[in-house]
């Protein structure tokens, strides 16, 4: 009863911080695009902080706070759109745009592990390996890597958006499965 007491607060809080995070992203218009497949994923079970770990890619202030609880630098992105929209290649991507998606990635493995919860830490490898709730997760996580993207004046195709985010969600899921679960 104490490990859940001890996990529910964890969850209220991270929940509360989705919260703050999400009324600038629903009162923008610009990203009324993802709030169905976010709201859904809340209901698959996809816990808040992992969730805000992913939208930091698009909302640079999340990932200032992020980094802030993980005590580390802030992340300084600067790249300004090209004038012309250009074609995703990765093999010429700008080295800052790959800091940023590295530093993404990192931010999305640290918000889990702080403050983790056992509950939550078994319940998204759950969610991870039904095929279903995974496609779910790589559809949104595309969605925001396109908005990324076109941001910066960068046309990335869905398909190549996804195999991208299939991969580097892959990369993030064996991070956290590595989390080493806290005894009851």
């Amino acid at each position: 009863m104490k490990r859940v007491a001890k996990d529910e607060k964890k969850a209220k809080k991270y929940d509360l911080m989705l919260v703050n995070i999400l009324l600038p992203l629903i009162q923008s218009k610009k990203y009324d695009f993802l709030l169905g497949d976010l709201f859904a994923l809340l209901d698959e079970g996809y816990s808040s902080h992992f969730l805000l770990g992913i939208l930091s890619l698009i909302y640079l202030p999340l990932s200032d706070k992020i980094r802030e609880m993980s005590h580390k630098h802030f992340i300084d992105f600067d790249y300004l759109p090209v004038n012309e929209e250009i074609i995703f290649d990765d093999s010429t991507l700008d080295g800052a745009i790959k800091m940023r998606i590295n530093s993404w990635i990192e931010d999305t493995i640290d918000i889990v592990g702080l403050e983790y919860s056992n509950l939550q830490l078994a319940r998204l490898g759950e969610l991870f390996d039904t095929p279903v709730s995974k496609k779910n997760l790589i559809i949104f996580v595309a969605k925001i890597f396109q908005f990324f993207f076109s941001e910066l004046n960068i046309r990335i195709s869905p398909r190549t958006a996804g195999n991208y985010t299939t991969f580097i969600i892959d990369q993030i899921m064996h991070k956290i499965k590595e989390i080493p679960l806290e005894e009851v």
